[in-house]
């Protein structure tokens, strides 16, 4: 089905204005903005032992990453609506992460426009036979084997590395002012932290922003890779078959601003993640058998057991021994099901773990 089927089915049901910006939730922002600042002045000047200081880093790490997940809501134009606002506003949550607001935007837009189409996807790793859009994905999709040493690399360093991958990936994708533009704010961000090590010392710098910036990317991807890769590659534009929500505790899903939702945000990005829970609920309710929802640690483990280079559309190959595993609709969603046979109906499952 396509997204709009879907969403002609639900509206009944749903709120009026669930499309309406939810502007109070940009009050997040001075929240963990504040709670960074407070934590590096206590790093630089309060003395503090080495596990204290540590231990504020690890503070500074979620609330980097919290902002992260605010500049998705207000980049998509969910919290306010103007372009030159949403701009400035995105431009502080991802400085911590390293990332411009106009490389995002270019980004999230081809993500949302070809989901899960290998080739034309930036987030995607392809096919066995097809190059993906990343060019550094093409060369580091040989390590995405199951239970590879680089999955915690990956996890550490995704969104920021990603991001600046993209950045000249993306240049055939984007316009001369584009790329300008683009260039600019990442060379600008990155002069920012610099900037601040000459000014704050490079040790203060490690515990202030380095460390934070690692553990925020972990949060965060921990998070991004459940969304895709664990799904089928799609031929049709289903949103709920190329997307994967996970659960957790419900005070965890508050902090993070129900980004675990992300079917949901697939199906409708243009709503605000407060409505998700509710839309969840009727997908479960509507379309039990289609839409895949996983507890978070049961995902984040079935990623972990999987490889990420897909053989063909609904299945995943271990390159170093041709082993295939089925994605959502074919075992994923048990777990971890090694396939054994090759035919593309009726697959037997041999192992779940």
């Amino acid at each position: 089905m396509l997204a709009k089927q879907y969403a002609d089915s639900l509206a009944a049901r749903l709120p009026a204005d669930l499309f309406d910006p939810v502007p109070s939730r940009v009050l997040w922002l001075p929240v963990h903005g504040l709670i960074a600042a407070v934590c590096t002045i206590l790093i630089i000047a309060a003395h503090l032992n080495l596990a204290a200081r540590l231990g504020l880093a690890v503070v500074i790490g979620f609330s980097f990453s919290c902002l992260g997940i605010l500049a998705h809501e207000i980049l998509h134009g969910l919290i306010v609506e103007r372009l030159w606002l949403r701009v400035a506003l995105g431009t502080v949550c991802l400085a911590p992460l390293g990332v411009g607001p106009r490389l995002w935007m270019i980004w999230h837009n081809l993500h949302h426009a070809n989901t899960q189409d290998p080739g034309r996807d930036p987030d995607n790793w392809g096919t066995a036979q097809s190059v993906p859009a990343d060019c550094i994905m093409g060369q580091l999709r040989q390590f995405t084997n199951p239970r590879t040493w680089l999955f915690p690399f990956f996890l550490a360093t995704g969104v920021t590395g990603h991001a600046a991958a993209l950045l000249f990936g993306l240049r055939k994708e984007m316009t001369a002012n584009q790329r300008r533009t683009t260039l600019i704010e990442f060379a600008a961000v990155w002069l920012f932290w610099v900037a601040l090590g000459f000014w704050m010392g490079w040790i203060n710098l490690v515990l202030f922003f380095l460390i934070p910036l690692l553990l925020a990317n972990v949060l965060i991807n921990s998070f991004v890779i459940t969304n895709h890769f664990l799904s089928p590659l799609d031929d049709g534009n289903d949103p709920l078959a190329s997307s994967l929500t996970v659960t957790t505790y419900p005070w965890v899903e508050g902090l993070l601003l129900n980004f675990n939702y992300h079917a949901e945000h697939h199906l409708f990005p243009g709503m605000s993640p407060r409505y998700a829970p509710l839309v969840s609920e009727l997908l479960k309710e509507t379309w039990p058998d289609h839409y895949h929802r996983l507890p978070f640690r049961k995902a984040v483990w079935a990623v972990w057991m999987t490889p990420r280079l897909y053989y063909d559309r609904t299945r995943l190959i271990d390159t170093r021994n041709g082993t295939l595993y089925g994605t959502l609709g074919v075992g994923a969603e048990c777990g971890v099901a090694r396939i054994v046979n090759d035919d593309q109906a009726g697959v037997q499952l041999t192992r779940r773990v």
